[in-house]
C-alpha cells in the first residue's frame, strides 16, 4: 500500500493527472468526513472539497514526503474549511440562528441514528477536530498538532476534555 502511495504521488508531481485523480479518489470519503463536521451545507462541503483538491493540485510538487499526502491534504481542507466558514459567517445575518438549527438537527439524529458524528456533534468545532482525525482518521496526536499548529499538549487536552464530555452524557443517559 505504501509502496503505491509513493508510486502516485511520484507520478502525480511529474505532472501525471491519472495518478493525481486516483490519489485524491482515495481520499475523497475522508475529505468528506472532515468537512462535514464543520457544519456546512452539502454545496459548501462540495465547494471547500473542490477548492483543496485544485490547491493541491497547484502545490503537489511542494509534498516533500508522499507518505504524508493524508496528512497534506486534510491540512490544506481544514485550512479551506477555516477560511470558508469564517467568510460566510460574515455574511450570515443570523448566526444565532444557523447554531439553534443545527442543535435541532442534533436532537433529531441521535433518535434516529446513533453513530460516531452524532455523538460529537454538540461538541465545541475544536474538539470535534481532534476527536474526528484521531477515531476516524487514524491520526496521531503529533499528526494532529502538525495539522492543526497545536502543541501536542494541548491536542492531548482537547481529546480528554471531549471524551470527558462524551462519558458524562452517556452516563446521564
Amino acid at each position: 500500500m505504501e509502496s503505491k502511495l509513493i508510486e502516485l504521488v511520484t507520478c502525480a508531481k511529474n505532472g501525471n493527472m491519472e495518478a493525481f485523480s486516483e490519489l485524491i479518489m482515495g481520499y475523497e470519503q475522508d475529505l468528506y468526513r472532515i468537512a462535514s463536521i464543520r457544519g456546512l451545507s452539502e454545496n459548501d462541503i462540495d465547494d471547500v472539497i473542490q477548492i483543496t483538491i485544485e490547491k493541491a493540485l497547484k502545490n503537489i510538487k511542494k509534498l516533500r514526503r508522499p507518505e504524508f499526502a493524508k496528512t497534506w491534504l486534510i491540512k490544506i481542507l481544514i485550512n479551506n474549511c477555516n477560511k470558508f466558514y469564517q467568510r460566510r459567517k460574515y455574511k450570515e445575518e443570523n448566526v444565532e440562528d444557523f447554531e439553534n438549527q443545527t442543535s435541532e438537527k442534533f436532537c433529531e439524529e441521535i433518535h434516529s441514528k446513533l453513530d460516531f458524528y452524532n455523538l460529537i456533534k454538540d461538541l465545541n468545532y475544536d474538539e470535534r477536530v481532534v476527536l474526528t482525525l484521531y477515531y476516524s482518521e487514524d491520526l496521531t496526536t503529533k499528526e494532529i498538532s502538525q495539522i492543526l499548529k497545536e502543541r501536542e499538549s494541548t491536542i492531548r487536552n482537547r481529546k480528554a476534555r471531549a471524551l470527558s464530555k462524551l462519558k458524562e452524557r452517556f452516563i446521564r443517559g
